[in-house]
């Protein structure tokens, strides 16, 4: 399938995508580079808050039940989200009805009511979303290593308790006055597009409501190392978290050596899969993980075993990682492979609208980019073996921390892992 996404500057400094494919729908999404890392503390949560206001109605559909139905009789369906960088609207719908799609959002940013008892409905919601949130191990898990190592909780996005009952209506108005801008505005179209020149004059024309000023992001991020545990008695087993700082920032310039990285990544995560799992049945899962944005944080590896497992289990972890960094590196036998199997996650992305939307947004938010598909195909036929090995020097050498979350345990895990890193 085709690949030829084109970019468009509105002339309210709108960004728009759009990405045509032999397909009989249309995946839309309108983003906004802003989310809950630019709150304070006072403040945490109301992005989100004011995500879900934004869908709570309008004159034109005063209900969330109204635009449902009204979008499924016209064979589309939408929602949105709100994560640490981003407010997005996002739906799909059937091709000959894209306008309609695009006016819905339009409308819920232009218009919403945020009619008071139904903020209040909301806040009851949100509470509910929070206690969820609180409840569910694996968020505990996230919560714990983000407060202890950046010192900010994972629920910020969600907000705190005293955060939610305080926000008022013209707070949150006058939030997204602030925030939202055409500046910081990336709309994408993936899917059946019949007419362009069309499409964008009628983007332009549904949007330029939107203000023209400039809007800052925070991506300061402190990271303190630590080795830590967090008691869960729910949990019958312990959680492991293996850290170390990042080698180099996520940007535009590093983006073919970050590639190299990523395959020194997926091959210690197969190695460490192979030697835990199937070789010493220690584990059900592993797997790589990270922490931070895309300037600093940490990255490492994740699993989870029984707590008379756990010294066994890091001494592999860290034999096998001391293995895999300096004696069996990766051999180009295997970035060949891994170049096969990633033609099925090729094909996987180029045949879904959704998947090419979220990409081509991601991209240009962070790299301020076009996703150029096959200049990235390119770097990844080029890509050796040596080039893997260069790009991992240094993942092992910045200051590392440990955290374990669930079941007691009483170990040094730090002496463990250094005492097997050799």
């Amino acid at each position: 399938m085709k690949f030829e996404p084109t970019l468009h500057k509105l002339s309210n400094g709108i960004t728009v995508i759009l990405d045509p494919m032999d397909l009989e729908t249309v995946a839309i999404k309108v983003s906004f580079a802003t989310g809950s890392r630019d709150e304070t503390a006072d403040t945490f949560g109301i992005t989100h808050f004011c995500e879900h206001m934004l869908c709570k109605g309008t004159p034109k559909f005063p209900t969330r039940k109204e635009l449902r139905d009204f979008l499924e009789n016209m064979g589309g369906a939408s929602n949105a989200s709100t994560s640490g960088s981003s407010l997005r609207f996002y739906g799909r719908i059937i091709a000959e009805n894209i306008n309609v799609l695009l006016e819905v959002f339009a409308d819920q940013l232009k218009n919403s009511l945020f009619d008071a008892e139904k903020i209040e409905i909301e806040r009851s919601v949100i509470l509910d979303e929070l206690r969820r949130a609180q409840s569910n191990n694996q968020r505990k898990n996230v919560d714990f290593i983000e407060t202890n190592l950046f010192g900010f909780s994972a629920y910020r996005t969600l907000g705190t308790v005293e955060n939610i009952k305080s926000f008022t209506r013209n707070q949150m108005i006058d939030w997204l006055k602030k925030r939202l801008s055409a500046k910081n505005c990336t709309i994408c179209v993936s899917g059946r597009i019949d007419d362009a020149t069309e499409l964008l004059q009628r983007i332009e024309d549904l949007f330029n409501f939107l203000p023209t000023h400039d809007v800052s992001k925070n991506t300061e991020l402190n990271y303190t190392p630590c080795t830590e545990f967090l008691s869960e008695p729910s949990i019958k087993n312990v959680c492991v978290d293996i850290l170390f700082p990042y080698i180099r920032a996520d940007t535009y310039e590093n983006l073919r050596i970050n590639m190299a990285e990523g395959k020194f990544r997926k091959y210690l995560s197969q190695e460490l899969g192979e030697v835990l799992r199937q070789q010493n049945g220690l584990v059900y899962g592993l797997g790589m993980t990270s922490f931070g944005n895309e300037f600093d944080g940490v990255r490492g590896i994740h699993t989870e075993t029984s707590p008379e497992n756990l010294k066994k289990a890091i001494a592999l972890m860290a034999q096998t990682a001391y293995r895999i960094y300096n004696i069996d590196k990766i051999t180009q036998p295997v970035i060949d492979r891994f170049r096969n199997i990633h033609r099925l996650m090729d094909a996987d992305f180029l045949e879904s609208a959704v998947r090419r939307c979220d990409v081509l947004i991601g991209h240009w938010v962070d790299f301020g980019k076009l996703y150029d598909y096959d200049n990235m195909i390119k770097i990844d036929k080029e890509i050796t073996a040596d080039e893997v090995i260069n790009s991992a020097t240094g993942f092992f050498d910045g200051t590392m921390s440990i955290m374990t979350f669930g079941a007691e345990h009483n170990m040094d895990t730090e002496k463990i892992w250094k005492d097997n890193f050799k």
